[in-house]
């Protein structure tokens, strides 16, 4: 028969005087809450002593910012002993301008800058904002003043981003180079050494390796007297990051893309080729070399009946003639300026033909070269960085590029290209606002007078003024 045991009877088996010993886990606690709190603040107290400010700080500081890591009164200005939560926009003005982002904005939604450009989040970039910090003004643009000049809903990239402008207005390339990809793309095209397959980066580099020289089929005999620069001046300024010469392509030039396959020669008696300048300077160029041949063959004074015509649609020129020097050069003047402006330079350039003066009727009538016309930007309101993207075909972006035979054509690629890379995701790659756009325009930067001395430099500085033998 089982023992019956009652609950009395185990209310019995506890001793109820155990507090009154010592127990030696009740005595590590108590020493461990009375010492630890003192030593924290002793800990903390000798920090604040040695200006030490890491143990207030909620967090790593960016790279931009690192220096700052041990000087915490340059951002968060004390108010009472005590640091405001967030640091005061006048510390950001006193390194660096942030400019506004258009005249026009509503003050209601200028953002402070500590709104955008969070700190205290580790080694990241500043400028990497959430698209919440774009949307909540531009997914309801409000301006100012006047017209918006961007489309006034867009929440991301992804959701409602427009095509680019130049897509929905349907606009032309105004540029007047006649320039025909699909033909010169082909398979097994003349060049100065038998057939050529020509690639994308033949006609087109980035500016950095455009400045090199290396170009395949150019030509140093046909580059202008002035030379070129190798990025326009419109181009110049704080319009991209981080390095122009990476980011943007070069605009092609004859003398770097064209000359070896298309020659400029001018008469078949000269080997020379005129340069590829304005029709001023080529006329110059044509007389001298005509002048210089003439005297160095007088035999050619004397012409013979059955003389080779070389411009065919022109009457044949009166035959046993003996003419003097100046005749010859300007008639042979005349032949190869026709060649020229009816043929070899109106292959590409649009020429407009001047009236002959009438206070000077001996001058030559040379025709008006219409400007390039290059567009060197398509997106003003964008970011782009070539070298980014260089890993990539040019035809997968361009499509186009292998298949326009009409110069009015644009090559820019459209959003949906833009989409299928840059996009939310781990397999995609960054897709936020900031990536292709900014929000100051430092066009309108303002100069500013700083003040802080970075903590490192003030004891290199400490040290470099000391007394020899200290």
């Amino acid at each position: 028969m089982p023992r019956a045991r009652t609950t009395k009877a185990r209310a019995q088996r506890i001793d109820l005087n155990y507090f009154k010993r010592p127990i030696a886990l009740r005595r590590w606690r108590f020493w461990l809450c009375l010492v630890l709190p003192v030593v924290s603040l002793v800990w903390i107290g000798w920090k604040l002593a040695g200006r030490d400010y890491r143990p207030y700080s909620s967090g790593q500081l960016s790279s931009a910012h690192a220096v700052l890591t041990d000087d915490c009164t340059t951002c968060h200005l004390p108010s009472k002993a005590a640091y405001r939560e967030h640091a005061d926009e006048k510390a950001c003005f006193a390194c660096h301008d942030g400019p506004a982002h258009r005249a026009n904005q509503v003050a209601a939604d200028v953002p402070d800058c500590g709104s955008c450009h969070l700190e205290h989040r580790g080694r990241v970039n500043l400028a990497a904002t959430p698209d919440g910090n774009c949307s909540r003004c531009h997914a309801d643009l409000r301006t100012a003043s006047g017209p918006a000049t961007v489309v006034r809903s867009i929440s991301s990239l992804q959701a409602d981003h427009p095509d680019m402008a130049i897509f929905r207005e349907k606009k032309k390339d105004p540029g007047t180079i006649r320039v025909n990809h699909f033909v010169h793309m082909k398979s097994n095209l003349l060049g100065p050494k038998g057939p050529v397959q020509l690639d994308c980066a033949d006609c087109h580099k980035q500016l950095v390796a455009a400045a090199k020289g290396d170009w395949k089929y150019g030509s140093a005999q046909a580059a202008p007297a002035g030379g070129a620069a190798s990025m326009p001046a419109s181009l110049k300024g704080d319009l991209y990051a981080p390095d122009p010469a990476h980011a943007l392509m070069s605009m092609p030039k004859f003398a770097e893309s064209c000359a070896a396959c298309h020659l400029l020669q001018f008469d078949a008696r000269l080997p020379d080729q005129v340069p590829h300048d304005k029709p001023e300077v080529v006329h110059a160029f044509v007389v001298k070399k005509l002048e210089a041949y003439v005297a160095a063959h007088p035999e050619a004074l004397r012409e013979t009946a059955g003389a080779e015509r070389r411009i065919p649609t022109q009457p044949a020129p009166q035959t046993g003639r003996v003419l003097t020097p100046s005749q010859w050069v300007a008639e042979r003047t005349q032949d190869a300026e026709k060649l020229l402006w009816g043929k070899t330079c109106r292959q590409c350039h649009v020429l407009t033909q001047a009236a002959p003066s009438a206070t000077a009727a001996a001058a030559p009538a040379l025709p008006k070269v219409e400007p390039a016309n290059y567009t060197p930007r398509w997106l003003p309101k964008a970011r782009f960085d070539h070298d980014a993207h260089r890993g990539f075909a040019c035809a997968s972006c361009h499509p186009g590029g292998r298949t326009s035979k009409d110069t009015a054509d644009i090559l820019v690629p459209q959003i949906a290209t833009c989409k299928a890379c840059h996009a939310p995701g781990g397999s995609h790659v960054e897709s936020r606002c900031f990536e292709c756009h900014a929000y100051h325009d430092w066009s309108k930067r303002k100069e500013i007078h700083p003040t802080f001395v970075p903590p490192a430099l003030k004891a290199v500085a400490g040290q470099s003024s000391a007394p020899a033998g200290q």
